[in-house]
């Protein structure tokens, strides 16, 4: 079996089962810039200030684990779409195209990076319902625009073996569209971008949950697409694509020292003896420096 990057990472947490001590907490959120410390405490429930804990020390830990930087030395800025990148120094230790993205919804937090690819992750809440009683059905019809014709009779289960029941029916909802987020996430799309262009085909494979793109009704063979389900209640869907998908390349401030005219740009392909979609989760002790 081929070995995976080691640059290809996929990681998360589950804030749920975090009870830190006031002490640890403290010790945690002190290995922030002080911007950022308020950016976590701004939150009104502890839930949320987890989270964004979580996602923050993810991303300096994901990057300590690589290449050896410690975690106050760690820039993180992002991008006028609020795409969160590392601000790293001319003398990187990282190769020049490596990304990661992050994601967190419910109580997860999910990390994705790539050296030869843009990458993109979602993270919905399986479980997550409307807080009004409403029907499945009156649910679906506020999002009618946003699927195709094939990808509602994936979610309905009128177009395969699966179950048509409502449990089933919100996870394929919830499947597909994070894969449209991550998707978008990947190349920095801001506001605009209608998600009827991108219709996802899931693709028979050995491996866990992989799909197709067809962007603008054309078979998008340069991305790359898992969802994987992580825990009963949290799917994590990742997004891997060419970097010329990049939006407004012209204003990328994630790859500042890169010359797109002057390098050739790696394609991106998937070994079919790698399980890309292994994700590993870290526990809370992980991310204490």
């Amino acid at each position: 079996m081929a070995a995976p990057s080691p640059l290809h990472c996929l990681r998360f947490v589950d804030v749920a089962s975090w009870d830190p001590s006031t002490p640890e907490w403290g010790r945690l959120l002190h290995q922030l810039s002080v911007h950022e410390q308020q950016q976590v405490t701004r939150f009104m429930f502890a839930k949320d200030q987890k989270l964004a804990l979580g996602s923050r020390l993810l991303q300096r830990q994901l990057i300590h684990d690589l290449f050896g930087v410690s975690y106050g030395a760690v820039d993180i800025a992002r991008t006028p779409e609020n795409k969160p990148y590392w601000k790293r120094p001319t003398e990187s230790p990282a190769p020049p195209l490596w990304n990661y993205n992050v994601s967190h919804h419910g109580t997860v937090v999910a990390i994705a990076s790539a050296a030869h690819a843009l990458v993109g992750v979602d993270v919905v809440q399986l479980t997550d319902r409307p807080r009004r009683k409403t029907s499945v059905e009156e649910f679906f019809r506020a999002f009618t625009d946003y699927f195709n014709p094939r990808e509602w009779g994936y979610i309905r289960g009128t177009a395969s073996t699966e179950s048509g029941d409502e449990d089933g029916q919100y996870t394929r909802f919830y499947r597909l569209w994070s894969l449209k987020e991550a998707y978008i996430k990947a190349v920095g799309i801001g506001l605009g971008f209608s998600l009827l262009r991108a219709e996802f085909v899931r693709v028979d494979s050995a491996f866990d949950d992989q799909w197709e793109l067809f962007l603008d009704g054309h078979r998008a063979g340069d991305w790359h697409f898992t969802s994987t389900q992580v825990n009963d209640a949290h799917l994590v869907s990742a997004a891997y694509g060419p970097f010329s998908a990049r939006w407004r390349p012209e204003a990328s401030s994630i790859f500042p020292h890169v010359d797109f005219v002057e390098i050739t740009l790696p394609g991106y392909s998937i070994d079919e003896d790698e399980n890309i979609t292994a994700w590993h989760e870290w526990r809370l002790q992980d991310l204490i420096q």
